[in-house]
């Protein structure tokens, strides 16, 4: 039987338009995982350059002066230590420290001292000078009027060149006392003087400015209101 011999034609060669073709198709390729790869490393780091832009816009560039405007306004509704007095009162008024709740370590914290007429700064127990009940005691309900009248009142009012037609009018017009009036009056309203001489100035104009709140609330101040037209 004759063997039969099969014949293998050679490959035809690529005509031009295949090898723009293949070319093409090469270079896509190639440009695909080169952007592909770009693409997820941009992906990657979005959230780490998010952070950082989110890091450096977050605070305003401000002075020295603003600042501490900021902080002192922060302060007025703060409360660091949450013993239930705010930032701001314990560093100006009450002298205690913002960060300790019980600022004299004597099992009461600072607020239960406040309001029981102790000092937050004084250990129960211990006679440390001032206590704010001295104040207290001058400002109840039947010290307030003798504290204004110790302020002359009536003879500031009745020199005739001053007309007061509200219980504002009234008020502002006491505020303007000097610190010698205001401790002058706390003396005459039966508070004593060596009691007084550890008071600051600070803290007796935050009284005194409550005490007025109270006569205004309390009718008072109505008395040196000037009703003539």
């Amino acid at each position: 039987m004759a063997t039969q011999r099969l014949r293998l034609k050679p490959p035809s060669a690529l005509t031009a338009e295949q090898k723009v073709a293949f070319a093409l198709l090469v270079f896509l390729g190639s440009g695909g995982v080169v952007f592909g790869a770009q693409s997820f490393g941009a992906n990657m780091m979005r959230p780490i350059q998010t952070q950082i832009a989110e890091f450096y816009a977050g605070e305003a560039l401000l002075t020295s002066d603003e600042r501490a405007d900021l902080e002192l306004e922060a302060s007025r509704t703060k409360d660091t230590d949450s013993d239930g007095l705010v930032d701001y009162d314990e560093l100006y008024v009450y002298k205690t420290s913002p960060y300790i709740a019980d600022s004299d370590s004597d099992g009461f914290d600072d607020k239960q001292e406040v309001f029981s007429g102790n000092n937050p700064n004084c250990p129960m127990g211990k006679v440390c000078g001032f206590t704010r009940g001295s104040l207290e005691e001058v400002g109840d309900s039947e010290s307030v009027e003798d504290l204004i009248e110790g302020l002359g009142g009536e003879a500031l009012l009745g020199v005739g060149d001053v007309s007061l037609e509200s219980e504002e009018d009234v008020a502002a017009f006491f505020q303007q006392a000097t610190m010698e009036q205001i401790r002058a009056a706390l003396i005459s309203a039966g508070m004593s003087k060596e009691e007084l001489d550890q008071i600051d100035d600070e803290m007796l104009q935050a009284f005194f400015s409550g005490v007025l709140d109270e006569a205004a609330v309390e009718g008072t101040l109505e008395e040196f209101v000037n009703t003539e037209q």
